[in-house]
């Protein structure tokens, strides 16, 4: 099942790798008769059923058919969320936008609910992850990323589905971030022996305010201006854009894959997602690939100045350093002192090049 993993994790997104959770045999074919069961739903010969992804999270088959094979996937979301984002992935590809197609049922409807989840057969993509330390992978998935913007525009749910949009929440998620990284003071000072927690204690009223201080900084920023416009033909943000949701196809073409977690936003929030955490991995600000990022992505959807200014006041928020606070006071991680000092180096680094910027 290791083995099986390792192969053919292309088409499974980064969210539930799930540690390389190993099946064992009882386990496997538990899930390969759930598949079997599920697939009466659709006109299928199947030839043989591979499990491709066990665990707590999505569930992902792959599904050998007369045909060729295809993509049994169980969406790991609320039915509600999960109907937004299968009609979307659907709106795309009937425009030709390179995401998987989605093979109705039976009855000509776009899943099949088993129990409380949603089971949908897509198309499988052949094809090979990113590989980010290579220029020209790192132009081609910022490209694809755009590409997937620009076609987005124009979806609206069939009626009776609810919208799902983060348009104009950016303010409340950096209050409510800043308000538990105070929370959080409290924390640390209960556990006086742990380094930790004094280093975040010594270190972290500067980076509250340069959250506070950002928030200021939107909302005198285009910010709401955009998002006023954008309501009229909102964008869709994947929202959890990477290597592991992106593949060059065998045709050599630039796939999106995975969009269970798709709603409407500043498109500028995917490009956040994906270049902030990218840079972190190196130590330092990698001002090169910063630049060829964006100029990748603006080759194919250009960005006005003040759009721009808005996503560096975006990435000026030390989202980085939350989640790593996050991970040791919320997942309770025993995370070292060293991993938090080199959070707030990178906070450093960041916002004086991000500064710099907007100046």
């Amino acid at each position: 099942m290791v083995d099986r993993l390792s192969e053919e994790n292309k088409q499974v997104p980064n969210e539930s790798v799930e540690e390389e959770y190993v099946l064992s045999p009882e386990e496997e074919q538990r899930l390969i008769t759930l598949a079997e069961t599920i697939l009466k739903n659709w006109e299928v010969t199947v030839n043989q059923i591979d499990v491709v992804q066990g665990g707590q999270m999505a569930l992902v088959w792959k599904i050998h058919t007369s045909e060729g094979p295809i993509c049994l996937k169980r969406i790991h979301r609320p039915e509600k969320k999960a109907l937004f984002s299968i009609n979307a992935q659907n709106y795309l590809a009937l425009k030709g936008t390179r995401v998987p197609g989605i093979i109705p049922n039976k009855h000509g409807v776009l899943y099949t609910k088993h129990g409380p989840f949603l089971f949908v057969v897509y198309e499988w993509i052949e094809g090979r992850p990113f590989e980010l330390t290579v220029q020209e992978d790192l132009e081609f998935i910022m490209k694809g990323l755009a590409e997937f913007h620009t076609a987005s525009m124009g979806y609206r749910p069939p009626d009776g589905i609810p919208i799902f949009t983060k348009l104009g929440r950016w303010p409340n998620h950096y209050i409510k971030r800043c308000q538990q990284m105070e929370t959080w003071k409290l924390t640390a000072k209960s556990m006086p022996e742990d380094p930790f927690s004094q280093l975040y204690l010594a270190e972290i009223d500067p980076f509250i305010h340069e959250g506070r201080s950002t928030l200021k900084r939107l909302l005198e920023s285009e910010y709401p201006a955009w998002v006023s416009r954008l309501k009229a033909s909102p964008t869709l943000c994947h929202q959890d854009y990477g290597t592991g949701n992106s593949l060059l196809g065998d045709d050599g073409q630039i796939w999106v894959i995975d969009l269970d977690t798709v709603s409407f936003d500043l498109p500028i929030r995917d490009l956040r997602k994906m270049i902030i955490p990218l840079l972190d991995t190196t130590g330092v600000w990698n001002e090169e690939q910063f630049h060829v990022m964006i100029n990748a992505y603006e080759s194919v959807s250009p960005l006005t100045e003040k759009q721009k200014e808005i996503m560096f006041i975006d990435m000026l928020f030390p989202y980085e350093l939350y989640d790593v606070i996050r991970e040791r006071y919320v997942r309770k991680t025993p995370l070292l002192e060293s991993e938090l000092a080199e959070a707030f180096e990178y906070e450093r680094i960041k916002s004086g090049a991000l500064n710099q910027l907007i100046k």
